[in-house]
């Protein structure tokens, strides 16, 4: 186990750059400015794993949405093709069976206006899944989560960089004066050049506000946001599953009774066949005799 580097709260770091602002030269804000640079490196780690979690969310709702789209084009056809069975069975009106032809075709449209309403709601949940999960995922992607780590904190970085610059400098020069008076100095406080740098901290202090505005603004949309679009989609499933349900249960009643149905359909086509089968062995017989003679 490694140790999380240290971190500084939004809350300190207001608190921080209030009182430096107030009053640059009694303020602790330089010695707190390491932190704030630790801070800024450990969000950039923890954003970039939620793009790289994000980026294989948005892949598996994609290939849902892709397969369920598929899955609502096949049960389309299927539909039309019960349908076409149906109007076929109604058609022959030269059918001696004309009754069991034509309740043979009606069940094959009822089974087929019935898929077509679950297929309806399939839909209708695809595109829910689409719109409300797909949709604000790859906004965040393509948005404020877009490109590579380091991204995100490079105006910051430029002004940390500027403000080291400038302080090297000034110590610099504030250690050759002390050399050209016979001093030495081992270093320079914070509170010296509170002034002279005053530029450079704001500008630093700008960035990192900015940053941790950008940095706000994800972690609501990846969180609390993100939530929100699921207790949205979990609204349109419980409607998907509800209606489906009341899809099925009207269509019960008439399943029962096809099921009768079916059975006498059956009895009388197996009589049928019993009775051709009785034929074609008698006639078999029969020719077979002859051939012996």
């Amino acid at each position: 186990n490694f140790a999380m580097p240290e971190q500084i709260s939004v809350a300190e770091f207001l608190e921080e750059t209030r009182d430096d602002y107030s009053s640059p030269t009694t303020s602790n804000f330089v010695t707190k400015m390491p932190l704030m640079k630790s801070t800024v490196s450990v969000l950039e780690e923890t954003l970039d794993l939620d793009r790289s979690g994000l980026s294989k969310m948005k892949k598996s709702v994609k290939a849902m949405v892709t397969s369920g789209t598929s899955h609502v084009a096949n049960e389309t056809m299927f539909s039309e093709n019960m349908e076409k069975l149906g109007n076929n069975a109604l058609s022959r009106d030269h059918d001696p069976d004309i009754d069991t032809a034509e309740y043979v075709g009606a069940a094959f449209l009822k089974f087929s206006v019935f898929t077509r309403e679950l297929t309806a709601l399939m839909k209708s949940l695809v595109q829910n899944l689409n719109n409300i999960v797909m949709f604000p995922l790859d906004n965040l992607l393509k948005g404020d989560l877009k490109g590579i780590k380091g991204d995100l904190k490079k105006p910051f970085d430029k002004a940390s960089k500027e403000y080291d610059a400038k302080y090297s400098k000034i110590e610099k020069e504030k250690k050759q004066l002390a050399k050209d008076a016979g001093l030495i100095r081992t270093e320079v406080s914070g509170a010296e050049v509170a002034e002279e740098m005053e530029k450079e901290r704001r500008m630093f202090q700008l960035q990192m506000c900015e940053y941790l505005i950008k940095v706000n603004e994800i972690k609501t949309k990846k969180g609390a946001d993100l939530l929100q679009h699921l207790v949205e989609y979990y609204h349109a499933q419980n409607n998907y599953f509800n209606d489906g349900m009341k899809t099925v249960e009207q269509f019960k009643s008439y399943v029962d009774k096809l099921g009768t149905e079916l059975q006498r359909i059956k009895r009388s086509q197996d009589e049928e066949k019993k009775q051709l089968t009785e034929l074609r062995n008698q006639l078999r017989s029969s020719m077979q005799i002859d051939k012996d003679k």
